[in-house]
C-alpha cells in the first residue's frame, strides 16, 4: 500500500528528511519533524499498513503475530554453538509500527543508574533526567477506573514520573489472567526477597510490579506507532509514507568528507528508485537491520564490504558489532507447572467454544482479549538469587573477560562488574505467565490449568554481531547473538531458573501446585541437566540493541551523541541499536524516548 503518493512520485520528490523504517522510532521522528508545515518528511517502510487486523489491535492477542509470514521479518540466528546448535528466531515487526505492532505492549523503564551510565560512557545529555523528560513527552497516562484500581491495588500515576499529554496512550491492564491467584503471584516473590515496587517507573527498578501497557483502555485497543504517529497525522500535507519499499542503500555526494547524504535508493515492486533529501537521512530500521543498511551503503568493516564488492566509503568496523540480547535477549528458559484446576488461567481461553464468550466480554472491555497476557514482572539483584560464592566466581570470570577485550568493551565490563554487586541493580527477571508456556516437546492437557515463568538474564557478558551475508538488500542479514558464549551467563541463568522453581514452593503458591512439568523434576535435581535444559530451550525476549552503538569512535562507537554516523555529515541512526549497553527493562518505552529526544536534537530544540 502507498500513502498519498506512488513510488514514482516518492522518487521524484525532494524531501527535507527521509526516514528509513516506519517503526517505533521512525514514525515518532517523522511525526515530530513534520509538525513544522514547512518541513517535508518522507518515510520508507518495507512492510504494509494494516490498521484493521484483530491480532494487532486486540491486546489479548499481543504477540500472536510473531512468526507471521507477513508481519514478522522471520529473521533467525545462525546455529548457536553454546546453546546446543539452536537456530533461535529473532522476531521483528514488519509494517507501519514496526515491532510496536507485534510486541506484548509492556511499557516500562530501566533504573535511573542505567540511563546515567549511558552518559558516563561518553554521551553528554543522555542521562536519567533527560530520558524522563522524553518518556513523559511521549505518552499520555489514562487514569485507572477507581474500582478496578482498588480491587487490584493499582497506584495512581504520579505526574512527576508519568506523562499526560503525549501521543502514545498507556494504562494499567483492564484484565489480569491470574484471576484469584493474582494476589498470590504478586506476593510469592516477596517471600524470596523481592520487595513490592508499586511503580517501577521512578528510576528504582528492583521489585515486583504490575506493568503499564501501551493500550487505550477506553476502547481496549493497542496504542502503537502506526496509529498515534502515522494515522493521527496522515492529514498532513508534508508527511509522506511509502510502504512495501525496501531501502537498498543511502546515496552520498561524491567526493565529500565527511560524507554528505543526498538521498536513498529503494526497491518497490521489483523496480529501483531514488529519492532525494536536502537535509538529512535518518536510519530507523532496528538493531538487526540498521547495520545491514549501513553496510550496503558502504559504511562498515572494509574487509567485509570488500568480500561483497561494496565500495568502502567509511571504514567503520564497529557497525553490526556489540549485539546484546537477553538470554531470553535478555536469555530465558521456561518453567512450567500444572496447578489446581479450580483456578482460572488463560488456558480457559484456548478451549473449544471459548471464542464467542471471549468476544462478548471484549465488547464490554472485559476478559482475556482486553489485556495482554503478561502483566506482572519481578526484577531483582544478584544477591537475591545467587550465593556469595557464585557471585565471586562470576566476578572472576568477568575480570578474566576484560583482559583480552578491546578498550570499549572493557569499559562496558567495568560498568557491569560494579552493577552486578549493587543491591539496586536488577540482574535477573521473572515474568509469571497465567497459563501454559510450551517447552521442548511439552504438550498441554485439555482442561488443565498452568502457571509458567519466563526467566531472564538482564546483563549478559556475551556479545554478538549482525552483518550482511550478501550485497542483495532483500537477503536477510547474518545474526549471531552468541548466546551463552561467556560461561558466566549460563551460570547466572542457572541460578535464575532455580529461583523460578523456588517461586512455586513459596507458601503463597505451594498449595496450588499439582505437577512440575518443565524442567522435569529429575532435570531440576541436577545442575548439569539443568544447564543442558537451558541450552535446549533458551530463546530471545526480543530486545536486541547495541549494533550501532552511541560511543566514542575509539571505544567501538558507530554514532556520536547527536546520533550522527561517524564519517558522515547528515546521516543519523535513531532506534535501539544506538544503546551501548543492555538495559534492565522492556525496550519499547526507551525507544520512544530515544526518538523523541532525537527529534529535538535534529530540530535544534
Amino acid at each position: 500500500m502507498t500513502a498519498k503518493l506512488t513510488a514514482v512520485q516518492f522518487g521524484s520528490t525532494t524531501f527535507d528528511y527521509i526516514v528509513i523504517g516506519g517503526g517505533t522510532a521512525g514514525l515518532t521522528v517523522a511525526a515530530r519533524l513534520s509538525e513544522d508545515p514547512a518541513t517535508k518528511v518522507g518515510v520508507l517502510e518495507a512492510g504494509d499498513w494494516d490498521p484493521n487486523i484483530a491480532a494487532i489491535n486486540l491486546p489479548g492477542l499481543a504477540g500472536s503475530l510473531m512468526g507471521h509470514e507477513k508481519h514478522d521479518w522471520g529473521l533467525v540466528s545462525v546455529p548457536q554453538i553454546h546453546a546446543n546448535g539452536q537456530k533461535v528466531p529473532q522476531p521483528r515487526g514488519k509494517g507501519l509500527g514496526g515491532s510496536s505492532l507485534i510486541n506484548i505492549t509492556l511499557l516500562d523503564r530501566a533504573s535511573a543508574a542505567e540511563y546515567d551510565g549511558i552518559e558516563a560512557l561518553g554521551n553528554p545529555g543522555w542521562n536519567w533526567n533527560e530520558f524522563l523528560k522524553y518518556f513523559k513527552k511521549s505518552e499520555t497516562t489514562i487514569p485507572t477506573d477507581p474500582d478496578h484500581a482498588a480491587k487490584h491495588t493499582l497506584p495512581t500515576a504520579d505526574t512527576k514520573w508519568h506523562g499526560d499529554s503525549g501521543p502514545l496512550l498507556k494504562s494499567y491492564p483492564l484484565y489480569f489472567g491470574f484471576g484469584q491467584l493474582r494476589e498470590r503471584v504478586m506476593s510469592a516473590p516477596e517471600e524470596l526477597g523481592v520487595p513490592s515496587n508499586p511503580d517501577a517507573n521512578d528510576g528504582n527498578k528492583v521489585g515486583v510490579s504490575t506493568t503499564y501497557v501501551s493500550v487505550d483502555p477506553r476502547n481496549a485497543t493497542r496504542s502503537y506507532a502506526a496509529n498515534v504517529h502515522f494515522q493521527a497525522n496522515s492529514h498532513r500535507d508534508n508527511l509522506f509514507v511509502l510502504t512495501s519499499a525496501t531501502v537498498s542503500k543511502v546515496i552520498f555526494r561524491e567526493g565529500t568528507s565527511p560524507l554528505v547524504a543526498t538521498g536513498v535508493e529503494f526497491i518497490h515492486e521489483d523496480q529501483k528508485y531514488r529519492a532525494s533529501a536536502s537535509k538529512e537521512v535518518i536510519v530507523s530500521a532496528g538493531s538487526l537491520q540498521t547495520p545491514q543498511i549501513l553496510e550496503l551503503s558502504g559504511i562498515g568493516n572494509k574487509k567485509l564490504l570488500s568480500k561483497y564488492e561494496i565500495a568502502t566509503l567509511v571504514d567503520l568496523p564497529s557497525v553490526g558489532e556489540n549485539l546484546q540480547v537477553y538470554v531470553d535477549d535478555h536469555v530465558s528458559a521456561p518453567v512450567v507447572f500444572e496447578i489446581d484446576p479450580q483456578y482460572e488461567t488463560l488456558d480457559a481461553a484456548r478451549e473449544p467454544g471459548a471464542a464467542a464468550s471471549l468476544q462478548q466480554l471484549y465488547q464490554q472491555r472485559q476478559g482475556p482479549l482486553s489485556a495482554p497476557p503478561l502483566s506482572v514482572v519481578a526484577f531483582f539483584p544478584s544477591e537475591t538469587f545467587m550465593s556469595p560464592e557464585q557471585r565471586q566466581k562470576w566476578k572472576e570470570g568477568a575480570l578474566a573477560a576484560m583482559q583480552d577485550a578491546p578498550e570499549g568493551l572493557r569499559k562496558q565490563y567495568e560498568v557491569q562488574i560494579r552493577r552486578f554487586a549493587a543491591p539496586s541493580s536488577p540482574e535477573g527477571e521473572i515474568m509469571p505467565v497465567p497459563g501454559f508456556l510450551p517447552a521442548l516437546d511439552l504438550k498441554r492437557t485439555p482442561k488443565a490449568r498452568y502457571l509458567s515463568i519466563c526467566t531472564v538474564v538482564l546483563h549478559p557478558l556475551s556479545r554478538g554481531s549482525v552483518h550482511i551475508a550478501s550485497a542483495d538488500p532483500q537477503a536477510p542479514p547474518t545474526i549471531d547473538p552468541a548466546y551463552l558464549s561467556r560461561p558466566e551467563d549460563l551460570e547466572v541463568l542457572l541460578a535464575a531458573v532455580k529461583f523460578s522453581l523456588a517461586f512455586f514452593k513459596t507458601t503463597a503458591l505451594g498449595d496450588v501446585v499439582r505437577k512440575q512439568l518443565a524442567p522435569a523434576p529429575e532435570v531440576a535435581a541436577s545442575d548439569d541437566a539443568l544447564r543442558d535444559y537451558i541450552k535446549e530451550t533458551c530463546s530471545c525476549v526480543y530486545h536486541p540493541l547495541g549494533t550501532a552503538a552511541m560511543l566514542p569512535k575509539q571505544h567501538g562507537g558507530v554514532v556520536d551523541p547527536e546520533l550522527k554516523v561517524y564519517g558522515t555529515a547528515n546521516l543519523r541512526v535513531v532506534d535501539a541499536s544506538i544503546l551501548p549497553m543492555q538495559i534492565a527493562a522492556h525496550t519499547q518505552a526507551t525507544v520512544y524516548a530515544i526518538a523523541e529526544r532525537a527529534s529535538d536534537i535534529i530540530r535544534g530544540v
